[in-house]
């Protein structure tokens, strides 16, 4: 079994970690959901699972986790020295009608790359959640990225339009411009 500290690693260095193991065994996978906002808004939101969206089986990443100490769990992958579960959604990435995404970020770890959803991506899922779920923590987390990274507006506004969510959308534009 391959070693690793998990303990002294934070979320953004197992995502590093966990996606560039993946990638060396031939699973492409994209990290989506809370733990990009925890990477973008430097820990301000704290996840603890990271979602990685592949079209692999769950039985190849099971062989392949296996090796550094993660059991399967349905879809979940846990190790008992790692604090954050690793979680498979059925692919393709998408949020809401725009699917699929083919566009992401590539961020530079100390434990390796992580391929993940843009800022701006991040911010129209965390909205899918606040109009979809009526999650407003997921509202929360779509500005607390807007104020600490550069997202495209105009993007968001089309997609929000193509949503058919203008109206909700107008109540809180404000905050995700940094105009309040």
């Amino acid at each position: 079994m391959r070693k690793v500290n998990w303990q002294k690693m934070g979320i953004k260095e197992v995502a590093g970690f966990i996606s560039s193991y993946l990638r060396e065994n031939g699973i492409d996978a994209v990290l989506v959901g809370g733990a990009c906002v925890s990477i973008y808004t430097k820990n301000k939101y704290l996840s603890y699972d990271l979602d990685f969206v592949t079209f692999e089986l769950l039985e190849k990443i099971e062989e392949v986790l296996r090796v550094i100490g993660f059991k399967r769990d349905g879809r979940l992958f846990r190790n008992q020295d790692c604090l954050f579960i690793l979680d498979f959604p059925a692919p393709p990435v998408g949020i809401g009608k725009e699917c699929p995404i083919k566009k992401f970020k590539n961020i530079k770890t100390g434990k390796g790359v992580i391929k993940m959803l843009s800022p701006t991506d991040s911010v129209k899922d965390r909205l899918a959640a606040y109009f979809y779920w009526n999650d407003p923590q997921s509202l929360e987390q779509a500005i607390m990225i807007a104020a600490i990274r550069k997202i495209d507006v105009k993007d968001i506004e089309k997609w929000v339009r193509n949503e058919g969510k203008s109206g909700e959308y107008g109540k809180i534009k404000k905050y995700l411009s940094g105009k309040k």
